[in-house]
């Protein structure tokens, strides 16, 4: 008979063949024979965010945490899906849970500067980012977000070398550069924003009509 813990390494499998539906199904007869069986829910939740399914991907965390209240990984998963909702709030308490119970967890403390950047308290989120940055220095969404927090604080210096901190990780991140664009821009540095603004839009199309309503950008536009 197949156990509970042998359907979750199977559904483990289909996850990484792309085989969601399948992934679901068979956490579903884990489920039926363990219902307590909070691993089983947490993967639940992990299958239906890379579905888009939100509201499932929320009630299965739900479920694990209803088993393990101290799951910080769940309640990490639970913030971050809770801020794709718009539910910031909740989103922020759930992130505070995660790091109370886990505080090395640098994807939860990146989580929790989401929500307090998006609840217009970058001065807060910039701290919890820079705790995620200690525990993980090579953190690319970390300093993105923190680069994106002393952007909205009109602190031009400290986001430059958070956005140049970002691109010497991941050269290719089209918003890093774009945003990057803007401070130069807004510097008079336009050398240098043309130059970002170029490569962002080859990486990301999208940013060309984005540019064109911004008046520093606009007329950079090729």
């Amino acid at each position: 008979m197949t156990t509970p813990e042998e359907y979750v390494l199977e559904a483990v499998d289909h996850y990484y063949n792309g085989e969601f539906e399948q992934a679901i199904a068979v956490l579903g007869k884990a489920i039926e024979l363990r219902p307590d069986f909070a691993e089983a829910w947490y993967n639940k939740g992990i299958t239906y965010s890379v579905m888009g399914r939100p509201d499932e991907e929320l009630g299965a965390y739900e479920k694990a945490l209803g088993i393990n209240p101290e799951y910080a990984e769940a309640w990490n998963n639970k913030a971050s899906v809770l801020g794709k909702l718009g539910r910031l709030e909740e989103s922020l308490a759930a992130a505070e849970k995660a790091v109370a119970l886990k505080p090395d967890f640098a994807v939860a403390w990146c989580n929790k500067g989401a929500a307090l950047s998006g609840l217009d308290r970058d001065l807060e989120a910039v701290t919890a980012y820079d705790r995620a940055i200690a525990l993980q220095g090579n953190y690319v969404e970390a300093w993105y977000n923190k680069a994106v927090s002393l952007h909205n604080l009109a602190k031009p210096n400290g986001a430059l070398k958070a956005y140049n901190r970002t691109l010497e990780l991941k050269p290719d991140y089209a918003e890093a550069l774009y945003n990057r664009a803007g401070l130069f821009a807004g510097s008079g540095e336009i050398a240098k924003a043309a130059e970002d603004l170029v490569r962002a839009v080859e990486l990301d199309p999208a940013l060309r009509d984005k540019a064109l309503s911004d008046p520093d950008l606009g007329p950079l536009v090729l």
